[in-house]
């Protein structure tokens, strides 16, 4: 493919893609606006929190070399630029919201007063401008910046309402029995249970209660690749350090058996994926059926 081909497909995705919109990634069909733009926001500084948290005491105690070569680590950090990105563009939206609500608000004296305006062909072209609604007369297309945001969302949410519950199964059925003293402070209890328990919490509430953002199947070749540059991480820090992230890549201990071991962490997270698409088709049924028989309850 050819670069003006490329460019083109990126182009057209960002600005041609009717799921692409901010409905779909600013709002919630439960939560309003505003708070949810105050929980997205609040859930950011928290998670930067702990991320800050975690590498001081790596750094502190001679890890800093290594912190960011765990699966765990690098999850969190990718749910954390998630509540980044979905701060931002929720934000975005609701300020824009509230501007075109004042506005038409502004349009509506506009109007009054435009019943004892003389005839438009007396005025000419300025003041049929000046009488249109703002939200339509200042409707300007969205920038690359805001679109990319939005393709960001999309892609660290698809990601990592997938890897958030298979790092909270490897950690604690496979590695946390073999370490005793991982959690001997307060401060390491704090962190371990917001890397390994609270990240699936925070993205099964966005799946189920903060958020609209749409699943599609084909989009689960980024999570292949994510987990392909992450194995190449892996043994990198192998081939220049000597260190093993995890011991089941260790081949001295484990072969041969690697390879099926990196088979399995696949179909685990293809089993995920489609049981999350699954849930995402009941939530996008059966909440807009709730909601417009609350509407109509509420009419009635």
């Amino acid at each position: 493919m050819t670069r003006l081909g490329i460019r083109r497909r990126f182009y057209c995705f960002l600005f041609h893609n009717p799921e692409l919109r901010d409905e779909l990634f600013a709002t919630s069909y439960v939560v309003p606006q505003r708070i949810l733009a105050g929980i997205r926001s609040t859930l950011f500084i928290y998670c930067l929190a702990v991320l800050i948290s975690n590498l001081a005491v790596n750094v502190a105690h001679g890890a800093g070399w290594n912190w960011a070569a765990y699966f765990t680590t690098l999850t969190f950090f990718g749910i954390t630029l998630y509540y980044g990105f979905a701060s931002y563009t929720t934000i975005a939206y609701a300020w824009k919201q509230q501007k075109i609500r004042t506005d038409g608000a502004a349009t509506l004296v506009d109007s009054e007063s435009a019943s004892q305006s003389p005839p438009l062909s007396d005025i000419g072209e300025g003041y049929i401008k000046n009488s249109m609604p703002r939200e339509i007369a200042q409707t300007q297309p969205p920038s690359l910046a805001h679109q990319v945001a939005l393709a960001s969302q999309w892609i660290l949410y698809e990601s990592f309402t997938c890897f958030a519950p298979l790092v909270s199964l490897i950690y604690w059925a496979l590695l946390f029995p073999t370490q005793d003293d991982i959690l001997d402070s307060g401060l390491d209890t704090w962190m371990g249970v917001s890397m390994h328990a609270l990240n699936s919490v925070l993205m099964l509430c966005e799946v189920g209660v903060f958020a609209k953002t749409p699943y599609r199947y084909s989009h689960f070749w980024i999570l292949f690749v994510f987990l392909a540059l992450y194995l190449g991480l892996a043994y990198f820090m192998v081939g220049v350090y000597g260190f093993y992230v995890y011991p089941f890549f260790d081949s001295r201990y484990f072969g041969g058996y690697i390879a099926l071991i990196c088979l399995l962490i696949i179909d685990i997270i293809a089993v995920v994926w489609v049981i999350m698409l699954m849930v995402h088709r009941l939530r996008d049924e059966i909440y807009p059926r709730w909601l417009l028989k609350r509407q109509r309850s509420t009419v009635f």
